[in-house]
Order: structure tokens, then sequence, then C-alpha cells
């Protein structure tokens, strides 16, 4: 059962593939995502820790790539979930959408309608730093 908790979108000035490429390589989350300390390979995805105190302490990750979206799943956490990324082109920039959902009924062992406007924002925080990311690999490619 997946429950979507919520959705964030932000306009990046830099290529669509650079975008998608970012996404789709999960070292590159140590660049855009402050309170990540490791990113391991393993043997089923990626094994991701934090630095500070977070819901997920620790949690891997695998990726899934189709078209336009990249997809992390995440398992082995205090709460599963699933983070879709939609990229697109508008205006000569790349839009991406990032729809956060529950795998698991988490309602019974967390308070997720009061943790979702936590997570959305964090989530937000981390997509805007992604964009700051990818528009400056692209000043760099110029």
């Amino acid at each position: 059962m997946e429950t979507k908790l919520f959705s964030n979108v932000v306009m990046v000035n830099a290529d669509m593939e650079d975008v998608k490429g970012i996404l789709s390589n999960p070292q590159q989350l140590l660049q855009w995502v402050p309170d990540i300390s490791t990113v391991d390979q393993s043997e089923n995805g990626f094994l991701i820790k934090r630095s500070g105190a977070a819901l997920n302490q620790s949690e891997r990750i695998r990726i899934e790539t189709n078209g336009s979206k990249i997809t992390y799943i995440s398992t082995q956490g205090r709460l599963e979930y699933k983070l879709i990324f939609s990229v697109h082109v508008q205006n000569h920039q790349a839009v991406v959408q990032e729809d956060l959902y529950i795998l698991k009924d988490a309602t019974n062992q967390l308070p997720v309608k009061l943790l979702a406007p936590i997570a959305k924002h964090a989530f937000y925080s981390n997509l805007i730093r992604l964009g700051s990311f990818a528009e400056l690999i692209a000043a760099n490619n110029q």
C-alpha cells in the first residue's frame, strides 16, 4: 500500500539531462543533502547514513530510472518510502517535481499527519539545494 504524502516542485537553470544524471548517482547526494554523511554501495542498492537527528538515521536506497522519472525506494529505515523525481523542460529550464509516497502503512507507528509538513519542508530545502548544485555544474560546463 502506498500513500502520497506530498509534492514539491523547483525550476532549475540547468540541462534536464544533467539534473537526471545527478539524481541517478546516489554518491551525488553528499553534495545536496547536508545531513547525509555516507553513501555506500551495497548488494541491493546504497546504504545511506545521516550525521544528525533524522527520522531515518540509516536506510537502504534502490534507484530506478524510467525515462524522465528517477525513483528512490527507501527501505530498512523507520519510515519506508518511495520518492519519485519527475524532470521535464519548461521555458528552457529543468522542472523537477518530487512526490513522496509512504510504502507501508506507517500511521500505526508514526504520526504521519504531524510529520508531513515537517518532511515536506525538509525535502523542499534539499530540492532547492539540488537545483543550486545542478546550476553550479551547468555554469562550470559553459
